[in-house]
C-alpha cells in the first residue's frame, strides 16, 4: 500500500498554498486508504472530494501564478489540466456500469499519488523560490 502524508519537507512558503495542500494530500490519503479497503461507497465519496478540492485548489494557484506573472504558467497548468483529466478517468470508471477493478483502482492511485507528492515538492516549490525571489508580496 501507498501511504501519502504532509510533511513540512513539502512546504513551499505561500501559507494560502501550503494550508491548502495538506488538505489535498489529506484527500488524497482518504482516496489511498478507499482503494485500499475497496469499499466502493467510500471510494465514490473520496474520488469526488479529490476532484473539487483539487480543481479549487488549482485555480487559487493559477490565480497567484497569473497576477504574478510566473514565467513558467503554461507548462504547470497543463500539469494541473493532466491531473484533473486523470481523476475525471477513475471517476467515469467507478461510476460507470463495468466499475473499476482492484488492480487498476491501485495503479491509478498510485500513479496520482506520485504526481501530487513530486508536483508539490518540485513544481510548486518552483513557483515560491521564482515568485519570492522579485523581493515583493505576492498578490
Amino acid at each position: 500500500m501507498m501511504n501519502i502524508q504532509w510533511t513540512d519537507d513539502l512546504a513551499i512558503g505561500i501559507p494560502v498554498i501550503d494550508e491548502q495542500h495538506k488538505t489535498l494530500i489529506g484527500r488524497a490519503a482518504s482516496f489511498s486508504q478507499a482503494v485500499e479497503s475497496g469499499n466502493k461507497k467510500q471510494l465514490e465519496e473520496t474520488v469526488n472530494y479529490l476532484i473539487a478540492y483539487a480543481v479549487q485548489h488549482f485555480g487559487a494557484e493559477e490565480l497567484i501564478m497569473i497576477r504574478n506573472r510566473y514565467d513558467r504558467f503554461k507548462e504547470h497548468r497543463d500539469e494541473h489540466s493532466w491531473f484533473i483529466k486523470k481523476v475525471f478517468d477513475v471517476h467515469a470508471k467507478l461510476t460507470g456500469r463495468e466499475g473499476i477493478s482492484r488492480p487498476d483502482a491501485e495503479e491509478l492511485r498510485d500513479m496520482l499519488l506520485n504526481w501530487m507528492l513530486d508536483h508539490i515538492a518540485v513544481k510548486d516549490k518552483h513557483i515560491a523560490e521564482t515568485l519570492n525571489s522579485f523581493g515583493g508580496p505576492l498578490r
